[in-house]
């Protein structure tokens, strides 16, 4: 379950949030292309920061230490598209290089292998949040033990 929501509740998430929610409410000031930006290649910041958040809050309904590793499924995806990946084009470079240009570069401007590269990302994001939770980095909770300064006690 931790998986489904990582990888594909991430993108399902993505869409709504930018086709339902942000575009009618932005829509005379930002253009569909500026706003849907935000959701695309290379780097994905949309989608890598509501996989963190997701991450951060699956505690509260899919307990366990599964969440930590919803990454290994799509890392071995990915690592098994490079392993085979070979370069179509007869003047291009075979090299390692050019195999992770493929993948993970920010030159060019469609991204041919984002069905592999953006779950691999929103997994490595969503266990990170995970991490942060478990961490407890963002929760401010007040001890239950503390006294009250010695100007406010009543004796």
């Amino acid at each position: 379950m931790n998986l489904l929501v990582a990888t594909l509740g991430v993108v399902l998430l993505t869409g709504f949030l930018l086709n339902v929610v942000l575009q009618p409410l932005s829509q005379p000031l930002i253009s569909h292309s500026q706003l849907f930006s935000v959701a695309k290649g290379p780097y994905y910041p949309l989608p890598v920061i509501l996989a963190v958040v997701l991450g951060y809050i699956s505690y509260t309904r899919l307990k366990g230490n599964q969440r930590f590793w919803v990454w290994v499924v799509p890392a071995l995806y990915l690592a098994a598209k490079i392993v085979v990946w070979k370069n179509r084009s007869v003047l291009r470079d075979d090299g390692w290089g050019a195999t992770m240009a493929h993948f993970f570069a920010p030159k060019p401007p469609y991204h041919p292998e984002e069905d592999v590269v953006v779950p691999f990302y929103t997994s490595i994001a969503y266990a990170f949040g995970a991490l942060l939770e478990r961490s407890g980095v963002f929760r401010f909770e007040h001890s239950e033990n503390t006294q009250p300064p010695p100007s406010e006690r009543q004796d």
